[in-house]
């Protein structure tokens, strides 16, 4: 055979031989179509989520808590309102948000694998210099107490008498 037959032969085959018949199965190897938010990679701005968590919300690897109490606290960190913002709409149920020139407030909300029966109100505001803060607010509605409850009723409740001493003497130990 000649050259020129077999590069004609080559191109050939490789022209009418490499193509999939439609009815195939998809290649394997073909390369992922890229998606509108990459699974593994943060979008520019986009806050990491961090190991710590206060009322079962991930705070943010790049911020700190000042301060966790039983129904407040207190988050701050070097980033930007609207990320920050943004990283809370994405990890609670909100369905009243406030944009206001001075913070943004999201009221009676539910945070995603929290507590379902808590309800949270979250404030983002900027701090001093580059620091913007989030305080994270428990409003959930307290149980009211039974008719007839005195104030003896709950000292004694809570392990105590009425003159604030404790009822169980072992309990001081």
């Amino acid at each position: 055979m000649s050259r020129r037959t077999t590069a004609v032969a080559l191109s050939l085959v490789a022209a009418f031989g490499c193509h999939r018949r439609p009815d195939a199965a998809p290649d394997s190897t073909a390369a992922p179509q890229p998606s509108a938010k990459p699974l593994d990679r943060l979008a520019p701005g986009e806050l990491n989520q961090g190991p710590g968590q206060v009322f079962g919300f991930a705070v943010p690897v790049q911020m700190h808590v000042n301060g966790a109490f039983l129904d407040v606290a207190y988050i701050a960190g070097n980033v930007t309102p609207e990320a920050l913002a943004n990283y809370v709409r994405e990890r609670c149920d909100a369905d009243h948000v406030e944009i206001g020139a001075v913070s943004t407030v999201f009221s009676h909300v539910h945070i995603k694998g929290g507590a379902p029966d808590h309800v949270y109100d979250f404030e983002v505001k900027p701090g001093r210099g580059p620091l913007t803060e989030l305080v994270i607010t428990d409003v959930t509605p307290r149980p009211k107490a039974p008719p007839g409850f005195s104030n003896a009723d709950r000292w004694r409740q809570a392990g105590y008498g009425p003159d604030g001493k404790p009822l169980d003497v072992n309990q001081l130990k």
